[in-house]
């Protein structure tokens, strides 16, 4: 059986990559193509990831790249819809690598905490 949420490999870099599974990347075309090649085989690990602990629908990440001197500084925004609820995070590092795996993980662990909770029947509602 397939993996629905694996990457589409047949997108084109000049315009913004749309992932198989609901992803968007939005603003990782001025990256270039190993780069978006790297970024993507990494979103694709954590989408599997994501997917297991809940019900996953979409992803959007937007990259947003703020040059200081000859090194940009790499801010990464994600919105992620499961079925638990709409997640959001965002990171800033030099390393657009760091970046992306530190949003995805805050997004997984948010949604770990999202399904751990659970409705307590030990206090009685009150009438």
């Amino acid at each position: 059986m397939k993996d629905k949420n694996l990457l589409d490999k047949s997108n084109d870099a000049n315009h913004d990559p749309v992932l198989q599974g609901n992803v968007a990347l939005v603003g990782f075309e001025v990256l270039d193509a190993s780069e978006q090649d790297i970024a993507k085989r990494i979103v694709e690990n954590y989408i599997r990831k994501m997917a297991i602990m809940g019900d996953y629908r979409e992803m959007r990440l937007s990259l947003r790249q703020h040059k200081h001197g000859k090194t940009f500084k790499h801010e990464i925004d994600a919105l992620v819809t499961f079925g638990e609820g709409r997640f959001d995070a965002e990171a800033t590092e030099w390393n657009l690598y760091a970046a992306l795996a530190q949003v995805c993980d805050k997004i997984m662990n948010e949604l770990e905490h999202s399904v751990k909770k659970e409705p307590r029947h030990d206090k009685k509602v009150m009438k």
